[in-house]
């Protein structure tokens, strides 16, 4: 093979890896599970009586000293332009769930959710970003009205594509990436001590903080080996986070699914750990394939 010729080949070869047909229900129970984190976490909020402290400026009676220049729904809603906004993502996220309302459901969805970061940028957390993301790929992903109720109210359920191209996977796939080593990076730059060997490890203190943390301090600090090894589990599983674009990415996901079970049961993140599990949905599609079939989930079969 000529030198000239090779980088066409690989091309083509990466075109053909992102184009090439996938079963779309991996992708589909990704917007039933990321648009379910989304409607939990609002409901609670609402719940707790936060609508109109968090979402509103500080002008007006709320908590949100000023809003960032993306926040465009003020003028037209005026102090009520907050509480709209979240009554807006919380309808649109859960048509988005079941299905309804196609595209313009799912793009009305994702910027109402994102005008709720623009307004209280402090509350506007990691996970709330890339669970916004994987939204906005699933609007423009094939998979949209796949286990959707749309489609069934129109009596077109078998003329709904049962594949799809593979990019909007590699798409989420590459968002962790990005997610898993910036976190890593930034540990190590901020706080070197999560590899060390000697002294109170990180992960203690982490998991013993008042504000987040659910470990009783007294009782975890008869294991401090513990807390070590898992510092060091958590750098390097996140450093070696581009192994999920690779074939061994089932092996890791394992892992990290590991390590987001351990945040659940030791730190009160609120849906970040469900969010993030959400995704792996589609890390490992082709065991959720086969587990569908099995129970003969959005199996279509010839008429």
């Amino acid at each position: 093979m000529s030198a000239s010729a090779l980088p066409m080949r690989l091309w083509q070869a990466w075109v053909q890896r992102l184009t090439e047909p996938v079963d779309n229900r991996p992708f589909a129970l990704l917007r039933i599970a990321a648009c379910l984190c989304v409607v939990v976490d609002l409901v609670r909020l609402g719940s707790l009586g936060l609508v109109p402290h968090l979402f509103r400026l500080y002008a007006d009676g709320g908590l949100s000293r000023s809003a960032d220049p993306g926040w465009v729904l003020g003028p037209l809603f005026g102090p009520a332009a907050g509480p709209v906004a979240y009554g807006v993502s919380l309808g649109a996220i859960t048509l988005m769930m079941l299905g309804i309302g196609g595209r313009p459901v799912a793009l009305i969805a994702v910027l109402a959710y994102a005008q709720l970061g623009h307004l209280c940028a402090p509350g506007d957390r990691g996970v709330d970003r890339a669970l916004r993301t994987v939204l906005l790929i699933q609007a423009a992903s094939p998979a949209l009205h796949r286990l959707a109720l749309g489609p069934l109210w129109r009596a077109a359920r078998t003329a709904v594509p049962t594949t799809m191209p593979a990019w909007p996977e590699w798409l989420v796939r590459w968002l962790l990436v990005l997610m898993y080593l910036s976190a890593g990076t930034a540990k190590l730059i901020e706080e070197p001590a999560w590899l060390a060997t000697s002294g109170t490890p990180v992960l203690y203190r982490i998991v013993t903080d008042p504000m987040a943390g659910t470990v009783d301090p007294v009782t975890a600090a008869a294991w401090p080996w513990l807390w070590r090894v898992g510092g060091w589990f958590t750098i390097v599983l996140e450093l070696s986070s581009p192994l999920l674009l690779t074939r061994y990415r089932h092996l890791w996901a394992v892992g990290a699914i590991l390590m987001h079970l351990g945040v659940v049961l030791t730190m009160d993140l609120g849906m970040f750990s469900w969010g993030m599990l959400s995704m792996y949905l589609v890390v490992l599609s082709p065991w959720v394939v086969r587990v569908l079939d099995r129970w003969g989930i959005g199996v279509v079969r010839p008429s």
